[in-house]
This record gives C-alpha cells, structure tokens and sequence, in this order.
C-alpha cells in the first residue's frame, strides 16, 4: 500500500515557548515524530534541546542561495521527498505567512497532505509587547514581512508591522522606503530578536533602524499611521482622498462646480507645461508638472465617479488591460521580435480592440478632435503600416523640394498644395522620428526669443521693430526671425 505524504507545519510563534499552543507542544515531545526546524535561530530551538527533544534544521540552505524564491522552492521539494518516509513535522514562526509554506502549497504532490496547525501570531505578540504612550493604531493595521516589503501596496495612513527584519542589508531597504514618507527623525518601535522570550520593544530613530546591534527573523518594526496633515510626502491615495475632499459639499466652491468639458483647457496646458520642462531638462520642475497632469486625472474620476460615470480603478483596470494586451512579446511570449515587428503588432490589436478590419477602416479609429498635426502624424502612423507607404525620407524630402516650387499659382497661393506640403512635412518628421507638435512648438518659441531679444537691440539705439524696412529686417535676421 503507498504512504500517503504528509508534512505537519508547527508554529513556534514570535519566540517565547511560553506562547506555544498545547497542541503544538504536544506534537513537539512526540517521540515518534520528525521535527524539522526552519531555522535553529528561535528560542524554541534551545527549549527543545532543554527537554531533550532531537531535530534537524534547514539552516544550510541560506549559505547557497541568494534568490529566496528558490531556495523556498527547493527547501519544498526536498521535503516532499523527505515526507516519503513517513510524517514530519515542520516547525516555522508563522504559517500563514511564511514562503516556505507557500512553496509547499504550490508544489504540494498528488495525494499529499499539508497540515497547518494555528498558534499565537507575531503581530499579536508585538502589538500586545507596544510600551506605555504608543499611539493607537490608526485605520487598522498593515503587516508585511521585511522581504517584500518593497512592493507592499504600503498606506502610510494606517499603522505598520514590518516582520522577520533579518539582515541588516534588509534593515536598510526597509528604511530608505519608509524614508520616502517618513520624516528620517521620526520614532518607530523596533522589536530586537528574542533570544529566549519575547523581545523588548525600544524607541529608535528611522534613520537608525539599520544601526542596530543584531537582526534575525525574530526582529519586526512598528509605525503608527500618519495622516495627510502629518507628513509632507504624500501618495495615490492620499491625493485620491485630496481630490474626495475638495468636492465635498463642504469642499471648495470652484473644484465642486468643474466638469469633464471645464477641464479640457487644463488638461491640454499642463500637458504642455509637462513637455516644457522636458525641453528645459529640469527635473524637478518636470516632477512638479506631471504631478498636475495626474491630479488632472484624478479630477475627471472624481467627477466620473459623482455622476457614476467610472471610477479611478476603471481607468487604471482600462489602461493596464490595453498594456497587457498590447504587450504579447512582454507577457505572453519571450521571442526576440523587433521593433517594427512590435509596432506592427500593436497596430493589429489596436484594430482588433477597435472591430477595424483593415487599414482603411482603422483611420476612422484616430480622434478627428486631435489638433491637425497630431491628426496629420496619427493618420500616418496608422498608415506606415501599409510597406507601399513605408518611404524613404530622402523622397519625402523630394516631394516637398517639388511642392513648394509649385505653391504660387501666378500671385496666387494653392491651398491644395500648401496642404500636401504640411502633410509632407508631418509625413517625414514621423519618418525620422520627430513629433511635428512639438518641432513646431519648439520652433515658435525660439522665433519668439530672437525677435524679443531684437527688439531690446533696436531699443538700445532708439529704433523699434515697427521701424524696419524689409531691407533691414533681411539684414539683421537672415530673412529669418
């Protein structure tokens, strides 16, 4: 008959024995068990060895691996096989939340059986231990263990535990990302290891949570939350709540009253005074206006959502599924496509997302509100998907040569060929990866500073601009602003 595998996780809990279950105590001192530590750095380990109870440990596994995904994944399939040979016992700190459990869940045989068995929790060990004078714990309480603590979905407006801070390395990850809301001097409560009962909590400085004398998987750090008014560093949340509260009926008169059609104008000028900043190579004038760009779009869910129109988890649940689906090469398959294989391909799912059939049917898919250079190098985006179009630039710049010796009809100027001479122009700006928009922007901009920088010269030997003949303007300015 097949032994049916098993594996029994024991928690041994935030490191006093004392706070060991019955049950688990039991399960410890059976003699017909096999006990298997995590690790042997927990004071359960030295009140085994008290009671003369014999156990192995995986501790050797920490000196060959860098990657904690894998060792957890190896350290699970050694024990699957291990299990073969009858039950075993594996005894962890916390269950629920230890990878190695994890890894054994996932990868747990046919048939296999994985028992866990409840016990006292860390964060309940740690809250209960808080000293006298801690600040209460606000909007409930976030746990992570320090390992993924780097992308926790993090609310510094609820209170923190982190857990199992067990290296220094870790210590000081931990401490730069809380840095980034926290002030450096505030006071956090870091839990030291237990060496053989529960720790005692002290007051420290975040700047010196990576200054302490020993980690292990024992040690934690606490945070209280801190509300928007108490911090100057600030995230999506916080600005989600920002926005709740200026249109509230007790909010502010003007953000109550805008609507999706108010905010047009807005939302073009900050995207333009984000361009700006790009130009100027300033980044942290450019922070600042992406910071309006996205408050604008908060403002529009916000107002989606008063009217039940969308939300913002609509517009991010919108934008992420487009990326997904756009993105085959990233997150289906691995295969060494090139660049215009990848752009060819998001124009196939833009135009299987949009129901356009062809290439022509997909040029109704491009906003006709766009303004006209926008418009113009849309249209040929969709366009350059077609090889016929997919031309030289060296015969764009041709036509446009023949064009333009062409635009005068006698004294009169050709509308039809001054605008297949600006469709040109955009044709070989996207041809050459320029963004028409901004060349002509950019463009007005330094016709602006050479003619305002003029006229202070003209005014310099009492003359104006008014005062030039055409001669003279041809003379200082090369005919050209």
């Amino acid at each position: 008959m097949k032994t049916t595998r098993r594996i029994t996780v024991l928690p041994l809990g935030p490191g006093d024995p004392g706070l060991l279950t019955l049950r688990t105590a039991e399960a410890l001192r059976d003699p017909s068990a096999r006990i298997i530590l995590r690790t042997e750095q927990h004071p359960v380990a030295s009140w085994l060895r008290d009671q003369g109870i014999s156990f192995s440990s995986l501790d050797d596994y920490y000196d060959r691996y860098e990657d904690f995904d894998q060792m957890h994944r190896d350290m699970a399939e050694d024990l699957w096989k291990e299990a073969a040979s009858g039950k075993l016992d594996l005894g962890v700190m916390d269950p629920l939340s230890d990878g190695l459990v994890a890894a054994l869940r996932s990868s747990r045989p046919e048939a296999a059986q994985l028992i866990l068995q409840p016990g006292v929790q860390p964060e309940a060990a740690c809250l209960s231990a808080l000293p006298d004078g801690a600040p209460p714990l606000t909007e409930g309480l976030q746990t992570c263990p320090a390992s993924g603590f780097s992308s926790f979905p993090w609310d510094p407006s609820a209170s923190l535990l982190i857990l199992e801070l067990d290296s220094l390395l870790l210590a000081g990850d931990v401490k730069l990302r809380l840095a980034e809301v926290y002030p450096e001097e505030a006071d956090i409560i870091f839990f030291p290891p237990s060496e053989d009962s529960l720790s005692v909590p002290k007051i420290v400085p975040l700047y010196l949570l990576d200054a302490q004398k020993k980690y292990d998987h024992t040690a934690a750090v606490f945070l209280p939350g801190l509300n928007t008014l108490q911090r100057t560093r600030y995230t999506f949340r916080d600005l989600e709540q920002i926005m709740s509260r200026l249109r509230a009926p007790d909010g502010c008169p003007w953000d109550r009253i805008q609507t999706h059609e108010s905010l047009r104008p807005y939302l073009v000028e900050e995207a333009w005074e984000a361009v700006n900043a790009i130009d100027e190579g300033n980044m942290d004038h450019l922070a600042d206006e992406l910071g309006d760009v996205l408050f604008q779009v908060f403002f529009h869910a916000s107002i989606g959502r008063s009217f039940d129109e969308f939300t913002m988890t609509d517009v991010l649940s919108g934008i992420c599924h487009k990326m997904i689906q756009r993105h085959p090469h990233v997150f289906v398959s691995s295969h060494g496509e090139s660049a215009r294989d990848i752009s060819d391909g998001w124009e196939r799912q833009k135009r299987a997302e949009t129901g356009s059939r062809t290439v022509g049917e997909s040029l109704n898919d491009v906003s006709a509100f766009l303004p006209a250079l926008k418009y113009s190098i849309k249209v040929y985006k969709k366009l350059a998907q077609l090889p016929a179009l997919r031309r030289n630039p060296v015969r764009i710049a041709e036509e446009i040569r023949s064009l333009s010796a062409s635009l005068l009809s006698g004294d009169q100027l050709s509308p039809q060929v001054m605008s297949l001479l600006l469709m040109k122009c955009t044709e070989l700006c996207y041809r050459t990866d320029q963004d028409a928009e901004i060349l002509l922007h950019q463009g007005v901009e330094h016709m602006k500073r050479r003619v305002q920088k003029l006229e202070k010269e003209l005014e310099a030997r009492g003359r104006t601009l008014e005062s030039l003949s055409p001669e003279e303007w041809t003379s200082l300015t090369d005919g050209q602003p």
